[in-house]
């Protein structure tokens, strides 16, 4: 019955990008104790995990990638391409990689 309410919590911020923060927040747990309930979402098929790479002229999520190794070794910004940027593509090795969680509906 928690972890419904929690769920709907969840829901009501964004399914799509659900952070280690937010359930440790709404939980009132630790960053450790959150990211545990996260990966064993995962494992019960509730979440799915997702890496996004961020880009540093717009600092926002260019891309998401399920693992590691669907990342390829560039990767260009629409948005950065799109406003003329100087830099548009970029060694996926240099971005901050930001791991979250997605429901799955």
């Amino acid at each position: 019955m928690l972890f419904q309410k929690f769920l709907q919590t969840i829901s009501g911020i964004d399914p799509g990008k659900i952070y280690v923060e937010n359930v440790r927040s709404i939980l009132d747990v630790s960053t450790e104790h959150a990211r545990r309930i996260c990966e064993m979402a995962v494992i019960d098929k509730i979440f799915e995990r997702k890496i996004g790479l961020v880009c540093p002229n717009e600092n926002r999520v260019i891309r998401e990638f399920s693992s590691l190794n669907e990342i390829p070794e560039t990767i260009t910004c629409s948005l950065c391409e799109a406003n003329d940027e100087e830099e548009s593509t970029f060694n996926t090795s240099d971005l901050k990689k930001i791991v979250y969680y997605k429901i799955i509906q």
